[in-house]
């Protein structure tokens, strides 16, 4: 029995030790060059009874290491083109293997952005950041990527080929299927290509970073203003995260970086009232400096080590303060304004972090490496049978091995 279509195997084939761990990898890797080469490959899956797991190109090694078992690696990272962009309509259309630093440098040329900073570097590709509903320091002002999703192509796990949504802003065609996909991280369907709504690149941008205290952290009358700025980014960084290279932070156990975009007068004005409130940063910059410190604080939220994911309606640093002794760890980066919390862990200690962190509001929405945990909250049967109906309808095969997490609600 073949492992996948010979038309495939010697013209598309890589090798598959890239995308697995030591010891765990597929039995066979592609790299299609277009999405009917995509679907093709998956009807042969399904003929062969493979597992599948869609990439955006070789995984980072502490990825792989998370990943279930699985036979057939596909590689989408050969369809990366601009297939339409209307600068006018504030529109893009792009296929899924297409990097985000690829489309920043597209949309700069025209004053305008994409701004989703998704960890890595902006060498993430487009269709692994909608896979993930990632997103940076600026979710709650800008929005995830389900929020600037106009529509998509999309291949099922039996090589069905699909498309939902539209390319402008007004179309509201079909159901909106292309955002459920987002957050399914693989394993519905595979993304081929996104249409997405951007925004102009404001005026100014002004980044502060300061070093603080636990006690000032703590201190809820310092941060309430804060709600009624609407900063772009308000991100509390601990620990190892907290050590970022700019001047009087590189010895520091917790640092805040503040962030406002708009017109340059307003932007002046919000400024002002932070340096009032906060007093002088250690750092400041502006422009692509604070550009560039929007994605190095996605990245932050990323490393190599167990990390839990938490949600939270509290939206100030405040919010820390009954937990940071959990968060001692190896660091932590809460997305304020979103009430994001990104923990990371020494090890063997998930499920009690997770019971303790659930008595002050935060809920566990995503865990990677941290083995299997239990639910704190009484389970959402009628969620679950939801998504349990949705995955039937969509991967009736169970082709996509990355199914099973997204079916029990997991990462």
């Amino acid at each position: 029995m073949s492992p996948a279509p010979s038309s495939l195997d010697s013209a598309r084939a890589v090798d598959p030790s890239r995308y697995g761990a030591p010891g765990s990898t597929p039995r066979t890797a592609l790299r299609p060059a277009s999405r009917e080469e995509v679907a093709e490959a998956l009807r042969a899956a399904t003929r062969d009874g493979l597992r599948v797991i869609p990439f955006g190109g070789p995984p980072d090694p502490s990825l792989a290491a998370d990943l279930p078992p699985y036979d057939l690696a596909l590689d989408l990272s050969a369809l990366d083109r601009v297939v339409e962009y209307e600068p006018e309509d504030l529109t893009l259309t792009a296929e899924c293997g297409v990097t985000l630093e690829t489309l920043r440098a597209t949309l700069a040329a025209r004053g305008q952005e994409l701004p989703l900073e998704s960890p890595g570097g902006g060498r993430t590709t487009l269709g692994g950041t909608l896979a993930a509903n990632a997103s940076g320091p600026r979710r709650l002002r800008l929005g995830a990527p389900r929020d600037r999703i106009l529509g998509a192509r999309f291949v099922l796990g039996d090589g069905t080929e699909a498309r939902t949504g539209g390319k402008v802003v007004k179309n509201v065609a079909g159901y909106a299927l292309h955002r459920m996909l987002c957050g399914s991280r693989g394993g519905l369907a595979i993304l081929i290509e996104a249409s997405l709504k951007l925004s102009p690149r404001p005026e100014r941008r002004a980044a502060l970073v300061y070093s603080a205290t636990a006690d000032q952290l703590g201190d809820r009358a310092r941060w309430a203003e804060f709600p009624r700025l609407e900063p772009a980014v308000l991100t509390v960084l601990g620990g190892e995260a907290a050590r970022l290279p700019l001047p009087g932070l590189k010895d520091a156990r917790f640092a805040v970086a503040l962030g406002f975009e708009d017109d340059a007068a307003w932007v002046e004005k919000l400024v002002a009232r932070a340096t009032g409130r906060l007093g002088a940063p250690a750092a400041e910059c502006g422009g692509a400096e604070a550009e560039s410190l929007w994605q190095t604080l996605a990245d932050r939220g990323e490393p190599a080590v167990p990390r839990l994911t938490f949600a939270s309606a509290h939206n100030t640093p405040a919010a820390l303060a009954p937990v940071l002794d959990s968060a001692a760890g190896k660091g932590f980066v809460f997305h304020a304004p979103a009430g994001r919390l990104h923990l990371f862990l020494a090890g063997g200690e998930a499920q009690a972090t997770v019971e303790r962190l659930a008595t002050h509001g935060f809920t566990l929405v995503a865990a990677r490496g941290a083995g299997d945990l239990a639910p704190v909250l009484p389970p959402q049967q009628a969620v679950l049978a939801l998504r349990a109906r949705i995955r039937a309808e969509l991967d009736p095969g169970r082709r996509f091995a990355l199914g099973e997490r997204w079916e029990r609600g997991g990462p």
